[in-house]
Formats: structure tokens, sequence, C-alpha cells
């Protein structure tokens, strides 16, 4: 394969390269990816999409994709405003048969046994594996998650210009305080960028948090990620073949 540098690449440049490239999984987080289904079928890649609601999971089924993830408004990251449980049940029946995983407040065997329950293939959990020895977020955020409580981030547009979850910090108030108004995605991603740069290299880290969701309570600790899944696996497990059984009787 050949090392591209996709921060110089337009977006339909950088999807070009990945089909060129014969990626085995194109992931789309913002939008509808059914335009490349054709091209991406031909060269054997899959494509998933992410959706916040059921109008979006129908579109996105009927456009041809193979994957489905159904992200609540828990989740970290852009979000939108349907909640998990609600979501999960309509949009598996919006985008059938494509599979559907689901995401947001997903962060332990619970949520993995539960999602499985209403009819997912699997789940898509993010800010679990940000706070791993491999994740990929800074230290700071990681701690920020760690001292954090279910009620600790906040949805602002400040970050891009969409709704986005994020550990709450001083930016947020820095923000909503100065009166602006973002500017349309991706342009807002530009201020937002060089004023955290600004804030890591200044130490402020008062002002400085992470995309996170709001299964950021749960997470205590740091783990290698190897351990976080072959935890949540072995809880689900148990639910699944023990706890359920012999808690709970059909009549």
């Amino acid at each position: 394969m050949t090392k591209t540098n996709f921060t110089t690449l337009k977006p339909q440049e950088a999807i070009q390269v990945c089909i060129e490239e014969k990626v085995p999984l194109f992931c789309a987080g913002l939008g509808n990816p059914g335009f490349m289904v054709p091209d991406a079928h031909a060269v054997g890649m899959k494509v998933l999409g992410i959706t916040g609601n059921t109008k979006n999971a129908r579109r996105m089924a009927e456009s041809g994709i193979d994957l489905l993830v159904a992200q609540g408004h828990e989740g970290g990251g852009h979000t939108g405003r349907i909640g998990t449980m609600a979501l999960l049940p309509q949009a598996i029946d919006a985008a059938h048969p494509v599979p559907v995983l689901a995401a947001g407040g997903i962060g332990d065997g619970r949520g993995l046994a539960a999602s499985l329950a209403m009819g997912c293939v699997g789940v898509w959990v993010g800010t679990r594996f940000l706070a791993t020895v491999e994740g990929g977020a800074l230290e700071v955020n990681k701690q920020r998650i760690l001292q954090s409580t279910d009620e600790d981030t906040r949805v602002s547009r400040a970050y891009s210009g969409k709704t986005l979850r994020a550990s709450y910090n001083k930016f947020h108030d820095l923000w909503d305080g100065s009166g602006l108004e973002p500017l349309p995605f991706p342009t807002q991603v530009l201020i937002s960028s060089t004023l955290l740069a600004s804030f890591i290299a200044g130490k402020k880290d008062e002002y400085v948090g992470g995309l996170a969701g709001q299964i950021s309570g749960l997470i205590k600790e740091i783990k290698p990620a190897h351990q976080v899944l072959e935890e949540m696996v072995e809880e689900a497990v148990e639910i699944l073949t023990r706890r359920l059984p012999e808690t709970v009787t059909a009549k």
C-alpha cells in the first residue's frame, strides 16, 4: 500500500484512495455513504454508515450499505437527539435486513448483552476504548474520563459546528460566554482546533476535554484494550447464559 497524507486530500479524493487501495471496510461517520457503494462493492469493500435517527437508518439501508451503526444521544462525538434504548429497535426495523451495531452508552458486558437482546449483531464502543493504554486520546482527556460522573459531558456546537458531545471543561463556558455563533461545519473545526492547540501548549488543562460519552461515569481505570474486550465479552456471556436463565422465568 502506498503512503498517502489524507489531511491534504478533499473528501472525494480520500474516498477514491480507499477504493483504489481496496480498504476492507469504509466507515462514514457523517452523511450517507450510499453514493460510493457501487464502486466500493466492485473492489470487495464493505461500507458502514452511522446514524442517530430512524429516518437516516432507512435511507442508508436503502442506499445499499452493508452495516449500520445506530448511535444514541449518549454517545461521544457527533450525536443526535434520540436515546440509545429508544433508537435501537426502531433503527433495526427501519434498516432491515441490514445488520445493526449499537452505539452510545455502551461500556461493559451489560451494554453488550442488552444490545444483543435488542437484536443488534454487535456493538460499536468508543469512550471505553479511548480510556485504555492504547487509546489515542491525550492523557488529560483520559484522566478527565476517569474523573467524570454520568453528568460530566456536554453537547455543544463549539467544537465542529455540529452537535458534539465531549468531556465538560472550561472551553464550553468560554465559548458560551462569548456570545459567538459557531461557524458551519467544518470551518468551526479550524477555530476549535487552533484554540485547543494553544490550551495544550499553554498547559491550560482546565480548557481541554476530548470527545467522550455519558458512559464516562462507569470508567474508573485505564486498562489494556484486550482486557477491556475480554471482560466485556465474558460478562455478556455470563449474563446471557447464567444470570438471565437463573433470575428470569417466563410463564
